[in-house]
């Protein structure tokens, strides 16, 4: 049967010898700006580029191609038929003649880019559920 006491002594021991050994990997954190978020500050903790000193830019990249890299969307083109409520449109696909259900992107609808019946558009479809989709992209 096994105390705690003797079953905490490897880590204690481990702990000691690499703050000891000056381990970065131990260390305490560096605190957080004076305006940072609860969020920011346990993000940069737990992060796997937390050590990493990024320039604003090069951040906004990674976190760029990060979002590049989760989609599994199939990119199809169609023709609205038809307008609904709350901005969401029949789409008639042009490769399988599929009527499928689809909602304006966020860029689509920050930008105030208004979409007719009638209209060529890009649709993301989703590979789970085949009949809906998101328009992403409007052509002239």
């Amino acid at each position: 049967r096994h105390t705690h006491a003797a079953m905490a002594a490897p880590v204690l021991s481990l702990l000691l010898c690499a703050l000891l050994a000056g381990c970065s990997a131990f260390s305490a954190p560096a605190r957080a700006a004076p305006g940072a978020t609860r969020w920011a500050t346990l993000h940069s903790l737990t992060s796997p580029t937390a050590g990493l000193a990024l320039a604003p830019a090069s951040r906004s990249a990674l976190h760029a191609t990060a979002m590049k890299e989760n989609k599994d969307m199939l990119e199809l083109e169609g023709v609205v038929l038809e307008a609904l409520p709350n901005a969401n449109f029949r789409v008639q696909l042009d490769e399988t003649e599929q009527v499928i259900l689809a909602h304006v992107s966020g860029k689509i609808r920050k930008n105030y880019i208004k979409i007719l019946v009638g209209d060529h558009v890009t649709c993301e479809i989703s590979p789970y559920d085949l009949t809906k989709g998101r328009i992403t992209f409007r052509r002239r």
